[in-house]
């Protein structure tokens, strides 16, 4: 009977373990870092760099189906600040060809040879300061682009004005919609505002905000084409009877670098 008890403890402990590890790592995962870019031409570069199986799921040789479209991809942060970063998405492609076998946890030194489409050679390529004094390229082709894909009022009363929305982004390339940070302030934050009309100017009256959470299956991703759905209670003691015009900003302390920075609004009448 002993016995029976200490097995018993034993299998529910590992339960409670494997538990946790998928609960920390959801899916396929991958983690680029120690770069060295070996050769660079017009139509084709090679690479060589630590790949590390950060998800809770292997990779397997010839089981592309299982996990294409699925794979997420993080660069360190010495890797985002070189110009093979605009080519990310060709770098998770040869990772999804199913020629590689990766264990969740292991770590593998790995060179790649990433051709250049033809459409994307000399493609317009911009730069952005980062922390540090170092800087980041950008392909405008592949950017991100946040909107409002949906705007709702749900209900008011006179000191709230409750709403629900959809953010989608409807760009080409994925977005960091949750920060690497614990706290919500490096999040994406939802600005609402009170107006005397749609149009967004300097005259607008900030009424409330918050910062956008969830996306716990892409660890805080969104993908080309996949939506973010929440919900926002706003104050009204800041509205006047001359201001009647909510309008909701997505990505309101402008810190996401989009392909139009000027469809991040939408807005609804509140009397």
């Amino acid at each position: 009977m002993r016995y029976l008890f200490i097995i018993s403890l034993f299998l529910m402990n590992s339960f409670w373990l494997k538990s946790q590890s998928e609960e920390e790592y959801n899916g396929y995962r991958i983690y680029l870092s120690d770069p060295k870019v070996i050769s660079s031409k017009k139509k084709a570069f090679k690479i060589k760099f630590r790949l590390t199986n950060t998800g809770s799921k292997s990779l397997e040789k010839g089981n592309k189906s299982e996990y294409e479209n699925q794979l997420i991809v993080k660069l360190d942060e010495e890797l985002q600040n070189t110009s093979v970063a605009q080519y990310t998405d060709l770098i998770r492609q040869q990772l999804e060809d199913g020629k590689y076998q990766l264990n969740s946890g292991q770590s593998e030194l790995t060179e790649l040879k990433i051709k250049i489409p033809k459409e994307r050679r000399g493609q317009e390529v911009f730069t952005v300061n980062t922390k540090g004094g170092s800087s980041m390229g950008f392909n405008r082709k592949l950017c991100p682009d946040l909107v409002l894909d949906s705007l709702g009022l749900v209900k008011k009363d006179k000191k709230y004005v409750y709403i629900e929305f959809k953010v989608k982004n409807i760009g080409k390339g994925a977005i960091n919609i949750i920060g690497d940070k614990k706290e919500e302030a490096d999040n994406i934050l939802m600005g609402a505002y009170f107006s005397g009309s749609p149009r967004f100017s300097r005259g607008a009256i900030p009424a409330d905000h918050m910062y956008l959470t969830g996306l716990e299956e892409t660890k805080g991703i969104l993908f080309p084409g996949q939506v973010i759905e929440g919900k926002m209670k706003i104050s009204r003691k800041k509205q006047t009877k001359y201001n009647k015009v909510l309008i909701i900003y997505v990505d309101s302390n402008q810190i996401v670098i989009e392909c139009n920075e000027t469809n991040n609004r939408d807005h609804l009448l509140v009397k």
